[in-house]
């Protein structure tokens, strides 16, 4: 075999990993899609589902009449976009401070920043809790945006760090040399700079709102749940069997504008993090 067949069969390979792998990722959400217009999502193979038996558009009609939606899509929709201002305005400012201090105290407060990231949620749900019912924010939806905002900030000062590290120092030092005040110097030169990366950010921290469950869970009281809370009262308990049907029509609406939103800026997310990968 030569070298011409060898490189052949290697790229028939990576065709083919990658086929199954396009294959493997996009099967769940085809089949949720299929079973979203199947009257017996449940007792359907995949393959009857794919086929669209028993179609039916009843699904979406009842997610939208007994499950609320447009009183979880106000909620969801508050939330995320409050988080994403929030984080914006907190964090740039302090990123941009935090690269100005020296290195070892920079490294030092990032990993302190960053540490909060770590805790998984279900550690800081139950003290959140304790510490809403105190300030009286039990169950609003300041409470589940302040939840939201705790793992937010961290890695939104964090992600921003990296972006202002890669700011030309040598663009800094002549905007000095000509008289530039230290907010002129933010604003007009590093600020411009890490554009593609506030874009970045904004749109992640969106889509994590968007997708948070377990804060709506354990915070959110019935005024404030969002679509992720919303989708469980369609599970049935221990007399009325879950609707599948119904909850794969509210799933797809959940993730309908998360899908449409990420398509949309998807330009905005590459570059974003190409800009923050390669040092100016």
């Amino acid at each position: 075999m030569n070298d011409r067949q060898k490189s052949r069969l290697l790229l028939g390979g990576q065709y083919a990993g990658l086929s199954l792998w396009l294959v493997v990722a996009l099967l769940p959400p085809v089949v949720l899609l299929a079973a979203a217009f199947n009257e017996t999502a449940m007792f359907r193979s995949p393959l009857a589902l794919l086929t669209m038996q028993d179609f039916t558009l009843n699904n979406f009609a009842v997610a939208f009449s007994a499950g609320d939606f447009w009183f979880f899509f106000r909620n969801s929709l508050f939330i995320s976009v409050a988080a994403v201002i929030i984080s914006v305005v907190v964090c740039v400012p302090m990123a941009y401070g935090l690269t100005k201090l020296r290195p070892k105290v920079r490294s030092s407060l990032s990993f302190a920043v960053l540490a909060m990231r770590f805790l998984p949620h279900v550690v800081l749900a139950l003290p959140l809790f304790l510490i809403f019912v105190n300030l009286g924010l039990s169950g609003s939806r300041i409470g589940l945006l302040l939840a939201h905002l705790s793992i937010h900030i961290p890695f939104a000062t964090w992600m921003m760090v990296g972006f202002f590290e890669n700011v030309p120092k040598e663009m800094e030092e002549a905007a000095i040399v000509d008289g530039c005040s230290p907010w002129r110097l933010f604003w007009s030169i590093s600020l411009p700079v890490v554009r593609p990366g506030l874009n970045a950010l904004a749109i992640l921290v969106f889509i994590m709102s968007w997708n948070e469950y377990l804060f709506a869970l354990f915070l959110a009281g019935s005024d404030a749940q969002p679509l992720t809370v919303g989708i469980t009262r369609f599970m049935g308990g221990v007399e009325a069997g879950a609707q599948y049907g119904v909850i794969a029509a509210y799933a797809s609406l959940i993730v309908l504008p998360v899908i449409i939103f990420a398509l949309l800026a998807n330009r905005y997310i590459v570059s974003g993090m190409t800009a923050g990968a390669v040092k100016g």
